[in-house]
């Protein structure tokens, strides 16, 4: 029998550790409040119930339910946005001939060095002038723009790594610019592509500050908001209801990023690092 070696005993322990906050997080959103509360904490659910999981869709009418649904639609919303404005403005300075595009450039990748709460104040002037707060438009706008500096400069090095002989070789076939970019380019930078996709997802659906901040309308309020509410409002510290809203808040990212893991790794080394 082969001997376990200790870097991976040391790697099982680790893993372990990591692992334990989420499942005790799912343990306790399976267990009735009596149990919850009792005196010492069981390990395992003893008689685990869905419980949670069906008030937290039922509760106020339907009204996390409703928050739920805006998360979706603004992270869907701005997902397809950031990824069409990157890949754009990605082959624009990567493959095409524009007059000051080192200085358009050099700007973008200044605009990532700003960060977002030094621009929360008249960030929230200039919406609140043109009556776009408490709007979906306004949420996708402010992602976008604060998504998009990152995104685009790594999809300029995903683009970068494409031989200029290639495409030279594809206009010399009769494929004009639309082709090279649809039919050769686009095709080979699909893993920066469901990268930053992943970044978006992941970056939209997790925020916290800024759907706070321009979301206070229960008709646009994004699950996060919710969550805190419901973890500090009427119904008190109801751990069976916060960990299986919790729950529910991880998951859609998670399984995302399970499936897109091998693209979003691939896209990081091709694209980021150049």
């Amino acid at each position: 029998m082969k001997k376990i070696s200790k870097k991976t005993w040391i790697n099982a322990v680790l893993a372990i550790l990591f692992f334990l906050p989420l499942y005790w997080t799912i343990a306790t959103s399976l267990k009735g409040k009596t149990e919850i509360y009792q005196t010492p904490p069981s390990l395992f659910p003893s008689s685990p119930t869905l419980e949670n999981y069906i008030k937290i869709f039922t509760l106020d009418n339907g009204l996390y339910l409703g928050y739920l649904v805006n998360s979706f639609v603004i992270t869907a919303v701005t997902i397809l946005a950031v990824v069409l404005v990157s890949v754009l403005a990605g082959y624009g300075f990567s493959k095409l001939q524009l007059k000051g595009k080192k200085l358009l450039m050099a700007c973008i990748l200044a605009a990532i060095m700003i960060p977002f709460q030094a621009l929360l104040n008249p960030l929230y002037s200039i919406m609140s002038r043109l009556h776009l707060l408490n709007t979906i438009p306004s949420m996708v706008l402010i992602y976008t723009t604060f998504q998009s500096p990152f995104c685009i400069y790594m999809m300029k090095n995903s683009f970068d790594m494409i031989p200029d002989s290639l495409l030279e070789s594809a206009r010399l076939d009769g494929a004009g610019a639309f082709s090279v970019f649809g039919r050769i380019c686009l095709p080979l930078t699909w893993s920066s592509v469901a990268t930053i996709a992943v970044y978006s997802a992941y970056t939209t659906w997790n925020d916290y500050l800024i759907a706070l901040v321009f979301a206070n309308s229960n008709s646009i309020k994004t699950f996060n908001v919710g969550l805190t509410n419901l973890a500090i409002g009427q119904y008190g510290t109801d751990w069976g209801l916060l960990t299986s809203s919790s729950i529910i808040g991880l998951t859609p990212i998670l399984i995302l990023f399970i499936f897109l893991q091998k693209y979003f790794i691939k896209g990081m080394l091709s694209g980021a690092l150049k």
